[in-house]
């Protein structure tokens, strides 16, 4: 019988027989994939007895799963990465011995390279292709019974196989293991499955059978927490999605009525269309060649929606949009290159186009070609692909969106899109970066305290990753919170931020004064010139309230239009401008030479003033407003972090 026959028998009927049929037959993959990752046989063994507890609890979910051999490889990288935490705890001595131990067995020479990375490079692909790969080389299985698996026919399988051995190949050899596609296959072949010990087979059925209910407080402790792993590795992505979507809409509830707002005003399909053109054709051609990477064509859903992209309409691509990721998916590269391409016309009717390309512009033609530039996920960013001269060639810059790194779909993306021309982290990585906070997050998700804090931890440990991985390349930064390890490396760049290779010992008085004259001359169109190093607190909040809460024009000399609605162009330059004001007050922080503190909190103090004039209404723990407020009271200036606070819940008030 098949694995899906044996899985269903097992979960209508709790077939003993038909579970102890799975065991046997899946046991020696288990087993020997847990032994290349634990370096232990009686570890292996627990993490064996692990995977199929779980196995058992989930039978009923996976009757339809494209291949159990796949999620069984994948269980099992949970499982071991449960007892290697669990493990950290133990003695390191105990640890040590245990690798070592198994470092020191003999095995051929290019198995021996293999060996090691194994694990970790079957954990990088994506699900199909592990499924296919395990059914190939870890079970044997030809390529006509992998397709019938699949509901795919014999020759789609054949490719299908052969692309998901290129992606292994490229891993090994990034690390440096030189052979061919075809000598790793026939190592992994040979050496992933060995034996399981006789009576493995038996003792793991006993268990899992009951579902652990007999097994040893060890076993279940190792079950708790390769669960809690899956469970996690499959809540982030929804998670980060769902919190990545608030912050796209501008992180308050203030931007909802921005982009309701925005929707009132005129908007342009047929300009918006024409500045997007070439962005269009990109898009539409990566949807197209990821699908016959898959050996399917486009579904009519793209081909209507990119129509649609290509005349601007906008109310068209949103209904269509809407249904795609449940209905048409395909793959992972057509749905980011769908979703990028509603992003950018949706974030484009939320600006007044002069402003949008001032912003677009000014940030792209500031980074040198070949550079790697971290946006943001704000009202803006998808602006920035879309204006390039070309996002897929990285002219002039490969553009990242530091929050969707943690997607698996969007890292997939990445490297369809840009190839080997940089380094785009993997699952791995990723596995890594949310171990070191996933059990803090994991309870406070328990709690219902999780906060959008939680992922940005996670988008800075991905984005560490990156830089270092790319040290050929420069980097350029939009913050959408403060990243901690960054501060030393920042310097102010235009409307973004520079992150150098070394730290900075200080921001140099050049640096700071064109800084200054930028900023100035950036606002001076749009809110006038009256704000200077010496204009006070109070009349900030005087200017505030005569403009923006009371409408009254009669002095004003900036655009009116500018800050009259609720615009998502005021918030972002807003943002942009309270970003270098961290970076200044950060160094205030920091300094140690008294004058030296008190340069950057002048600036600090000024770029601070100059963001809440642009927009004093955000809550957020980074805004302008409390940025500023903190940098008050630690000046002893509290009279005016009360004026500040004061204003800020005037125009939230009238806003809401």
């Amino acid at each position: 019988m098949e694995d899906t026959a044996l899985l269903q028998e097992y979960a209508r009927t709790a077939s003993e027989p038909a579970f102890t049929a799975l065991v046997e037959r899946h046991v020696g993959m288990v087993y020997s994939a847990a032994r290349r990752q634990v370096r232990d046989p009686q570890l292996a063994e627990d993490v064996t007895q692990t995977v199929f507890i779980i196995l058992a609890h989930k039978a009923g979910r996976l009757t339809r799963h494209p291949g159990l051999s796949g999620w069984l490889l994948q269980t099992t990288r949970y499982a071991a990465n449960a007892h290697i935490r669990a493990a950290i705890r133990r003695t390191r001595r105990e640890q040590e011995a245990a690798m070592q131990s198994e470092l020191n067995e003999t095995s051929p020479a290019v198995w021996a390279q293999l060996e090691p990375l194994l694990d970790e490079a079957m954990a990088s692909l994506g699900e199909t292709d592990r499924a296919v790969l395990a059914l190939r080389y870890f079970e044997n299985q030809t390529a006509a019974e992998i397709g019938r698996m699949l509901k795919l026919n014999e020759e789609a399988a054949k490719k299908r196989v052969n692309r998901a051995l290129e992606k292994l190949h490229r891993f090994f050899s990034k690390r440096g293991i030189s052979s061919t596609t075809a000598i790793i296959a026939g190592e992994i072949s040979a050496h992933s499955v060995q034996a399981a010990p006789a009576t493995l087979a038996k003792a793991v059925t006993a268990i899992a059978v009951t579902k652990g209910a007999t097994a040893g407080i060890s076993t279940l402790t190792l079950v708790k927490g390769a669960l809690k792993i899956m469970a996690w590795t499959k809540a982030k992505t929804a998670i980060v999605v769902g919190a990545g979507l608030i912050l796209t809409a501008g992180t308050t509830a203030l931007v909802v009525k921005a982009v309701h707002s925005a929707q009132e005003r005129a908007y342009d399909g047929s300009r918006a269309a024409d500045l997007f053109k070439t962005f269009v054709a990109e898009k539409k051609a990566q949807a197209i060649a990821a699908a016959a990477a898959e050996g399917k064509q486009l579904s009519p859903e793209y081909d209507v929606f990119f129509a649609a992209a290509e005349k601007g309409n906008l109310p068209a691509m949103r209904r269509i949009f809407d249904g795609l990721g449940r209905r048409a998916p395909l793959t992972a590269t057509s749905l980011e290159a769908a979703k990028e391409t509603d992003y950018a016309f949706e974030m484009f009717s939320l600006w007044d186009e002069k402003y949008a390309l001032a912003y677009a512009h000014g940030i792209i033609e500031s980074i040198p070609p070949g550079s790697i530039y971290f946006s943001g996920v704000s009202a803006g960013a998808y602006l920035i692909p879309a204006l390039q001269k070309s996002e897929v060639r990285a002219d002039p810059c490969f553009t990242l969106f530091q929050g969707s790194l943690v997607e698996e779909s969007y890292r997939i993306y990445l490297r369809n899109m840009y190839g080997d021309r940089i380094y785009v982290p993997t699952e791995e990585d990723v596995q890594k970066c949310f171990q070191d906070y996933a059990p803090d997050a994991l309870l406070r998700q328990q709690q219902n305290k999780l906060q959008r804090e939680d992922f940005q931890r996670l988008d800075r440990l991905i984005a560490k990753v990156v830089f270092d991985k790319n040290p050929g390349h420069e980097f350029y930064f939009e913050e959408i919170w403060p990243v901690e390890w960054m501060y030393p490396y920042l310097e102010p760049h235009g409307l973004i931020l520079k992150i150098n290779r070394q730290p900075l010992s200080e921001l140099s008085e050049d640096m700071v004064a064109q800084d200054h004259d930028f900023w100035a001359k950036q606002l001076e169109p749009m809110i006038g010139d009256w704000l200077t190093y010496d204009t006070p607190v109070e009349e900030l909040v005087a200017w505030t309230e005569r403009v923006r809460l009371k409408h009254d024009f009669s002095s004003f000399t900036g655009d009116r239009h500018f800050v009259e609605g609720i615009s998502g162009e005021r918030q972002i330059f807003s943002k942009l401008r309270n970003a270098i004001g961290g970076v200044y007050a950060w160094r205030a922080d920091h300094a140690t030479n008294p004058a030296e503190k008190k340069r950057m909190t002048r600036e600090a103090d000024f770029a601070f003033r100059q963001a809440l004039a642009l927009w004093p209404c955000s809550p957020e723990s980074c805004s302008p407003v409390v940025r500023y407020m903190t940098l008050l009271k630690m000046e002893k200036r509290q009279s005016d972090a009360d004026l500040v606070k004061a204003m800020a819940q005037k125009c939230a008030a009238q806003l809401k």
